[in-house]
C-alpha cells in the first residue's frame, strides 16, 4: 500500500493533481485547500489513502497525517464513500471539521454536495467520541492497538472492508504472528 507520495506537481486537474515521481505521473485526488496550495513545478508530499475497487484505483492525498486519519474516520460512517468524504474535507479545514463534529454542529455540512441532513447527523453521532476539537483523533484510529499503517489492516482496507471491521480482525491476531502474509490470512479468517 502507498502511505505517502512525494514529487513534483506536474499538472493540476479538476479536483486532483498529478505528482510526477520517477518518470511516472500519479493522479492524486485532493481537497480544495490542498489543490490551491499545490503549485506546478513545486515539490510536494501527500499522505495517501488508496481506494481500490475492481473497476478503479484512486489515490486520495492530504497535506497532513491528521487530515488523512479524519478522512478514514469519515469513511467509517455508513453512507459516506471516498467522494463524499473528500467533499466534506473540502468544506473546511481539518481543525474546523473536528471542532464541528466534537461540538455536534451539523450546519457546516449544509452546503456539502452528497451530504443530506441524515448523513450529517450520522457523521455527528458516529464520530463525536472519536475526534477532539483540539485537532487530534480522540481515540486510536483503528482501536485495539492496531495502527493505520499496519500492513494487514491496510490490506483489508484495500480489499474493501470498513476500517472498524479491519481493525477488529487485525486486533484479534496473536502477537507472535509476525509474517505479513500470514497476518492477512488469519485476519481474513476472523471476518
Amino acid at each position: 500500500m502507498i502511505a505517502t507520495i512525494e514529487g513534483a506537481v506536474a499538472e493540476k486537474l479538476a479536483g486532483s493533481v498529478v505528482v510526477e515521481l520517477g518518470g511516472i505521473g500519479y493522479e492524486v485526488v485532493v481537497s480544495v485547500a490542498d489543490w490551491g496550495a499545490a503549485a506546478i513545478g513545486s515539490t510536494t508530499k501527500f499522505y495517501v489513502y488508496e481506494h481500490i475497487r475492481e473497476d478503479s484505483h484512486q489515490l486520495f492525498g492530504f497535506n497532513s497525517r491528521s487530515d488523512k486519519e479524519l478522512f478514514i474516520l469519515l469513511l467509517s460512517v455508513n453512507g459516506v464513500g471516498p467522494k463524499v468524504a473528500m467533499q466534506v474535507m473540502s468544506a473546511a479545514t481539518g481543525e474546523r471539521l473536528r471542532a464541528a463534529i466534537a461540538s455536534g454542529d451539523s450546519s457546516l455540512f449544509k452546503n456539502v454536495s452528497g451530504v443530506g441532513k441524515k448523513t450529517a447527523e450520522r457523521i455527528m453521532v458516529e464520530l463525536k467520541n472519536k475526534v477532539e476539537a483540539g485537532g487530534e483523533i480522540g481515540v486510536e484510529l483503528t482501536g485495539g492497538g492496531v495502527g493505520s499503517e499496519d500492513p494487514a489492516y491496510q490490506a483489508l482496507i484495500g480489499l474493501g472492508y470498513k476500517p472498524a471491521q479491519a481493525a477488529a480482525a487485525v486486533s484479534s491476531l496473536p502477537s507472535e504472528v509476525t509474517d505479513e502474509q500470514e497476518r492477512v490470512r488469519l485476519a481474513l479468517r476472523n471476518l
